[in-house]
């Protein structure tokens, strides 16, 4: 079996239906999901802090992480599609599908710092330079995710690149980071994560394609959901 994950990036339709988005969510379409083979463990985020996001338009409010054990992603995907079609997966009105984004990552990288410690978390979906995807992941390995780590209030991080970009109207980005965090201020904390960029604390490097680094915070809302 083959772990995945995949993050899905969502808004509710409108401000004044948020209430009703968080319960479709968390009581019926994450449990729906939850009956398809593949699908192991879901938790849903919402943004604490837009670290960076240079999309222009509506920032993502919304994300869920999943966990997926497959032998054959593809296979996997397909039956989500045919689980839509056929009715048992239904998408509810109050969900804002021009923002949607749903992208399935696989491991490129170990765990890199102590485990089991996410109060919050923190998301970067970043590109390399062109022609420059060796280097890039030699100095996101071997240095950035390392100093990242070293910051007071981060715990741990992995590594993913994309395998599949499943609904991605945003141009997501082809590699994910997830970074454990554990603090009583993000905002604060993202202002020493940008202060130790500026002054070199941080290395950054010109292989990683900073005009496409989406990085933001979120924390939970409510916790792991498996399989009954």
């Amino acid at each position: 079996m083959t772990r995945h994950v995949q993050i899905v990036l969502s808004n509710p339709v409108e401000t004044a239906r948020e209430a009703e988005f968080n319960d479709w969510y968390t009581n019926q379409h994450i449990p729906d999901l939850m009956t398809l083979p593949g699908f192991v463990r879901a938790q849903r985020f919402r943004l604490a802090n837009s670290f960076r996001d240079p999309r222009g338009g509506p920032t993502w409010r919304y994300m869920v992480y999943y966990e997926l054990d497959t032998p054959d992603l593809g296979q996997m995907l397909t039956d989500l599609v045919d689980a839509h079609s056929d009715g048992r997966i239904t998408v509810s009105d109050v969900l804002h599908n021009e923002t949607l984004t749903a992208l399935v990552y696989s491991p490129v990288a170990p765990f890199h710092g102590e485990a089991g410690r996410r109060r919050q978390i923190f998301v970067a979906l970043s590109n390399p330079s062109e022609g420059r995807e060796d280097d890039f992941n030699i100095w996101y390995d071997n240095q950035h995710v390392p100093d990242v780590v070293s910051i007071p209030g981060f715990k741990g991080a992995e590594r993913f690149k994309l395998a599949i970009p499943f609904l991605d109207p945003l141009a997501g980005g082809q590699y994910l980071a997830i970074y454990d965090v554990d603090t009583d201020d993000i905002d604060a904390l993202a202002a020493l994560v940008r202060e130790n960029a500026v002054t070199g604390k941080t290395v950054m490097s010109d292989a990683i394609d900073m005009k496409t680094l989406t990085a933001l915070f979120f924390e939970p809302v409510g916790g792991v959901i498996t399989p009954l």
